[in-house]
């Protein structure tokens, strides 16, 4: 049985993610800092073949935990990692509380990278084991009022790029996938200023399929969305102020 150990599993995508492999057969492994509601989902009967516990990425000796609890459970196999756990703050940068910054780089950048390096071994000695980590649309190009945010996510795509070469001689595949604004909790904290053009149209089963067909693609990060996929083949094609004035457009700035 394949066997997949997701990250901020409670709710949204990564709980999206959960139930679209475990209704594949999958033994899946639910790990998010919301004990309450995990201990409810694994007992509601949609996870047959699952075990879960409380995990908070910000910590490193919480994740080793919850990787321990994993690989107890499934004799060490670690078929796909689905690095998703995340949180985002909205608003002008230099309004935004100092703590809510400092939180986006210690769950997104520190706590994507811990649990990497902490699921190496377990990654390694699985034949074909990949990783995905949720990445953004925001790492096209840095989003006025998600500015810390955005640049988070440019660290996720510079990671996942590295590491899609460094971890290819262990047989270990990384790889990313960016959506949009995806109707969830964190989706909903956004300015209208930026929701009213980029919109709220993905859902987190969306994603979830995206994930899937990430793990078993080839390439090393996936744009989600026909908009998505637009902007960023169109950056790629402006100059510097054009690129700039597709965001201010984008954004309402």
């Amino acid at each position: 049985m394949k066997t997949a150990f997701i990250t901020g599993a409670a709710h949204g995508i990564g709980l999206a993610t959960a139930k679209r492999f475990a209704e594949q057969g999958w033994f899946v492994g639910l790990y998010d800092i919301n004990r309450e509601q995990l201990d409810a989902l694994l007992a509601s009967g949609d996870f047959p073949s699952a075990c879960g516990q409380h995990c908070d990425v910000t910590q490193l000796a919480s994740i080793e935990a919850a990787l321990e609890h994993f690989s107890s459970h499934t004799d060490g196999r670690l078929d796909l990692l689905v690095n998703n756990a995340g949180v985002l703050s909205s608003g002008k940068f230099e309004e935004i509380d100092p703590a809510s910054h400092d939180l986006i780089v210690d769950v997104n950048i520190k706590g994507l990278t811990h649990v990497a390096q902490a699921a190496f071994p377990l990654l390694q000695q699985t034949v074909g084991a990949t990783m995905v980590n949720l990445c953004s649309v925001s790492s096209v190009h840095g989003i006025p009022l998600l500015a810390v945010y955005s640049a988070s996510k440019y660290y996720v795509n510079g990671l996942t790029e590295a590491l899609h070469i460094e971890w290819a001689p262990y047989d270990i595949r990384v790889t990313s996938v960016k959506p949009p604004i995806v109707n969830t909790a964190m989706g909903h904290q956004l300015s209208p200023q930026l929701t009213s053009k980029l919109g709220v149209d993905m859902e987190p089963e969306h994603v979830a399929e995206a994930i899937q067909m990430a793990a078993e693609g080839k390439r090393v990060g996936y744009l989600l969305g026909t908009s998505a996929r637009l902007w960023g083949w169109v950056d790629k094609l402006l100059p510097e102020a054009g690129r700039r004035g597709l965001v201010r457009y984008l954004t309402g700035h």
